[in-house]
């Protein structure tokens, strides 16, 4: 199945943060992309996802597979963490 939710990055994305982000997204066998400004990224590469260390604003995750449900809700509450420590 195809899973797809928008999350809104309101703070600057560090570096600790996208390879934590990467790390647990390869604990999914989801194929796992992220969204951004038309741009799809993998989410399961650093070099990829070193891209959003300037990103702000709105930022989808879609995820297919057999675990794509779990992959991303759990990528998803990753994103809201960052977002409440930057309050």
């Amino acid at each position: 199945m195809v899973y797809k939710e928008t999350v809104l990055i309101t703070s600057k994305v560090t570096m600790a943060f996208l390879m934590d982000f990467v790390k647990d997204a390869n604990l999914f066998s989801s194929y796992i992309i992220v969204e951004v400004e038309g741009k799809r990224l993998n989410a399961k590469s650093i070099l990829s996802m070193g891209r959003l260390t300037t990103h702000f604003g709105p930022m989808t995750i879609i995820a297919t597979g057999l675990d794509s449900e779990e992959a991303l809700n759990h990528l998803k509450k990753m994103c809201s963490v960052v977002q409440k420590k930057s309050v």
